[in-house]
C-alpha cells in the first residue's frame, strides 16, 4: 500500500513534538505527531510509533500503553528511541509484551528507522534530497567506513590534498563526479545491510566478493565490483 494511504501517528510528550515532527519530515513518512499528555485526541490509527526523548523511558512507555490500550485495529507498533542505547529498547519491548501481549520494532538511530519505515513502504516518494547526494559529508562518511584519509583518496581516485580539501568543504567542483559510485553503494548498503551489522559487514570476507571484504574493495576503489553483487542481490540471482 503506497505511503500516502498509511495512517501513522507518531506519539511523544508535548517537550518533543517538534524533534519527532523534524526527524520523520526528513525521511520523508508523513506522519501526524500527537501528545501523549492528551490520550483523548489521539485518533485510531492501524500504525503508531512511540517517540521516546531524553528522560524517563518507562514513564513515556506507561502514558503509552494507556494510549494503545484501545487501539483494536493496531497493525503494527515501533518505539524508536534515539538518545537511548539498544538495550532500554529492548528492555521497553520486553515491558510491552508483558503488559499486553502485543510485540513491537524498534529502532535507536535515522538509519535502522529509514530501513524499517521502507519495508513497510512508508516513505513517501518524492521526498527530502538524498542524504548521499551532490551534499555527501565526505569526512563523515569517511570515519562511517573507518577509512584514513589516504584509503579515501585512493577510493575515490583523487590526491589525498583533494580529499582533504573536500573534508573542509573547499574545491568540490569534482566531488559530485568523482563520489558517484561511492554513493551509489552507500544507497545500496541501507537497502541490504542492517546499520547494527554495519560494520561487521563491511570487514567479513563474504563468498559472494570471492572471499575478500567490503571495505577492501572500497579502500581500493573496486566499488562498481559491489554495485554489481548488489544489483544480482536485488534481482534475486545467485551470488
Amino acid at each position: 500500500m503506497d505511503a500516502a494511504t498509511q495512517d501513522i501517528v507518531v506519539l511523544a510528550e508535548k517537550s518533543a513534538l517538534s524533534e519527532a515532527r523534524d526527524v520523520f519530515s526528513q525521511l520523508g513518512a508523513p506522519v501526524q505527531a500527537m501528545p501523549l499528555e492528551s490520550p483523548s485526541k489521539i485518533p485510531q490509527s492501524r500504525i503508531f510509533i512511540i517517540y521516546f526523548h531524553p528522560g524517563e523511558p518507562e514513564s513515556q512507555l506507561h502514558s503509552a500503553l494507556e494510549v494503545l490500550k484501545s487501539r483494536r485495529n493496531l497493525e503494527w507498533l515501533l518505539f524508536y528511541t534515539p538518545h537511548h542505547a539498544a538495550n532500554s529498547a529492548f528492555h521497553l519491548g520486553m515491558l510491552l509484551g508483558r503488559q499486553t501481549g502485543r510485540s513491537a520494532d524498534w529502532a535507536c538511530d535515522p538509519r535502522s528507522l529509514k530501513q524499517l519505515l521502507r519495508a513497510r513502504n512508508l516513505l513517501a516518494h518524492g521526498g527530502p534530497t538524498d542524504p548521499y547526494g551532490p551534499g555527501l559529508d565526505v569526512a563523515a562518511t569517511r570515519k562511517r567506513l573507518g577509512l584514513t584519509q589516504e584509503q579515501m583518496a585512493h577510493a575515490l581516485n583523487v590526491t589525498t590534498r583533494t580529499l582533504q580539501n573536500w573534508e573542509k568543504n573547499l574545491g568540490t567542483s569534482q566531488l559530485l563526479r568523482k563520489t558517484r559510485d561511492l554513493r551509489e553503494v552507500l544507497e545500496l548498503m541501507e537497502d541490504y545491510v542492517v546499520s547494527s551489522k554495519e560494520e561487521e559487514w563491511l570487514n567479513s570476507p563474504l563468498p559472494a566478493l570471492r572471499g575478500r571484504r567490503p571495505i577492501e574493495l572500497i579502500a581500493e576503489g573496486k566499488l562498481r565490483d559491489l554495485i554489481v553483487e548488489f544489483q544480482r542481490m536485488r534481482e534475486g540471482q545467485p551470488v
